[in-house]
């Protein structure tokens, strides 16, 4: 979507419209799954999150200071209740997203990959997530995480790596 239609949609959202709310929320669901699916570990939990956001954006959309800049600023309300989920697990002792992997799991349509991904530190696996899976440039994923693009293209590549190496010894087993 371009950064003209995104800010006629939030214009219209200022106003009460909901169905306008709707397609910025249909344009920009993979990014925000992407990026609370990267950070949990979990796909139940990742939706949840994402919902989550949603709900927090439609609350505070008279919030936004820029109104060409939705996307980011959605992505930004998801890390931030994915950060304070996080934190909440910890002080929990719920199990961490390694050993739920760890543990036999539901299995979706990539099979073993889940389960990779979830392994990766979120340092990893929000970039590559976003990248590949929801089709993000590295500027955008940079702007969304609040990094460089060169950060971006580094923990690709390094996310890539070890990726692959955690499906090569799953595939050994």
């Amino acid at each position: 979507m371009d950064t003209e239609s995104e800010k006629t949609l939030v214009v219209l959202c200022w106003g009460g419209d909901r169905g306008a709310y709707a397609e910025l929320v249909k344009v920009h669901a993979g990014r925000v799954f992407a990026i609370c699916f990267g950070m949990l570990g979990n796909r139940h939990d990742a939706e949840d999150m994402a919902q989550q956001a949603f709900l927090k954006g439609f609350m505070q959309i008279q919030g936004i200071r820029d109104s060409g800049r939705f996307g980011p600023w959605i992505a930004r309300i998801a890390r931030n209740l994915c950060i304070d989920a996080i934190r909440q697990r910890k002080h929990q002792r719920v199990p961490t997203p390694e050993a739920e992997a760890a543990a036999p799991a539901e299995t979706w349509e990539y099979g073993g990959l889940e389960a990779a991904l979830a392994k990766l530190h979120s340092d990893y696996r929000v970039p590559l997530l976003l990248f590949y899976f929801d089709g993000r440039s590295t500027r955008t994923i940079a702007e969304t995480l609040g990094t460089t693009q060169a950060a971006v293209q580094a923990r690709l590549s390094r996310g890539r790596k070890q990726l692959r190496r955690l499906l090569q010894a799953e595939g050994d087993e």
